[in-house]
């Protein structure tokens, strides 16, 4: 390894990466916060606080299948460096845990620790660009190596026909990923006083609002990532060629969910419904793990101040 990786490659951290890490990254993000602001003058900073739990059963008659705990932490800073530009800043911290016997080519865990670099920009009076990079490290992380390195890169752009219409075109870009370049189209459109059609990428929905505090919604979710698995993955399964091996997780759910704006600034949202897909796809080895369906279960706080 060379460069700025080659200088963290092998650290030990059996004690835990995250979230020491995540909650570190966000100290100081917070601490530096008012030196933003003197030193770009900014006229305004908005906040964004995610927090994430959630798990999907196994199928009842599939005694041996896996279950999954996920758990995630998300914070960015959005500064106002002028009229038609926000600079966004944060980090972010995602575990997946999957019980499953120690001969499964299924990872005990998957984890990323990332910063979050972006910009918002005002292309033109009815254009609007966000761009995103995520660099940090996604793997096991047992142990802090340059390796897990990846910083996947997301571009959006936002056509506003009006209030209750408008055209969504992007894509994500990971070298690591089996698919390097994915990209997508969507719509978000209010047809009525009360219903929205969001088919937005990775969440696509139909949304209901019961009144100005509660939103019931029907739709979808894609979760995953690109993630590299430890030194001796293989050995401990009798498959040496996975040891440090790349692997695509795939995950996708349909499900009802409600969110609750219990405050102005916090939403609370609850999901339930179906795990119809999830892969875990070694695809340089071509080996290819996939799980029974089951039912999950969603919780999350959204903040925003």
């Amino acid at each position: 390894m060379t460069g700025a990786c080659a200088n963290i490659e092998g650290i030990d951290m059996k004690s835990g990466f995250p979230p020491a890490f995540f909650l570190a990254a966000l100290l100081i993000a917070l601490l530096a916060m008012p030196a933003w602001s003197s030193a770009i003058e900014l006229k305004t900073i908005s906040q964004e606080l995610d927090v994430g739990l959630g798990y999907a059963g196994k199928e009842a008659t599939q005694i041996d299948s896996s279950g999954e705990l996920n758990t995630s932490l998300k914070y960015v800073a959005s500064l106002k460096v002028s009229r038609d530009l926000l600079l966004r800043l944060g980090a972010e911290w995602q575990l997946y845990s999957f019980p499953k016997p120690r001969d499964s080519v299924v990872p005990p865990s998957l984890q990323q620790a990332n910063a979050i670099i972006g910009v918002d920009y005002q292309l033109a009076e009815q254009w609007l660009m966000r761009a995103e990079l995520q660099p940090g490290m996604y793997g096991d992380l047992k142990r802090l190596d340059g390796r897990y390195f990846d910083a996947p890169l997301l571009m959006g752009f936002v056509y506003l026909i009006d209030a209750d219409l408008q055209w969504f075109f992007g894509l994500r870009a990971d070298l690591k990923s089996h698919y390097p370049v994915v990209p997508a189209v969507g719509v978000r459109w209010k047809f009525d006083d009360l219903w929205t059609l969001n088919l937005m990428l990775p969440n696509p929905r139909l949304e209901y609002d019961v009144n100005s505090k509660l939103q019931a919604y029907f739709g979808a979710a894609i979760l995953g990532g690109t993630y590299v698995v430890g030194d001796h993955f293989g050995d401990d399964r009798g498959l040496p060629q996975l040891n440090n091996a790349t692997l695509d997780f795939t995950e996708v759910r349909l499900g009802p969910g409600f969110s609750w704006k219990a405050r102005p600034n916090l939403n609370v949202d609850i999901e339930a419904g179906y795990v119809v897909h999830r892969s875990w796809d070694f695809f340089d080895e071509n080996i290819n793990s996939t799980g029974n369906p089951g039912p999950y279960l969603q919780l999350g706080l959204r903040a925003r101040f």
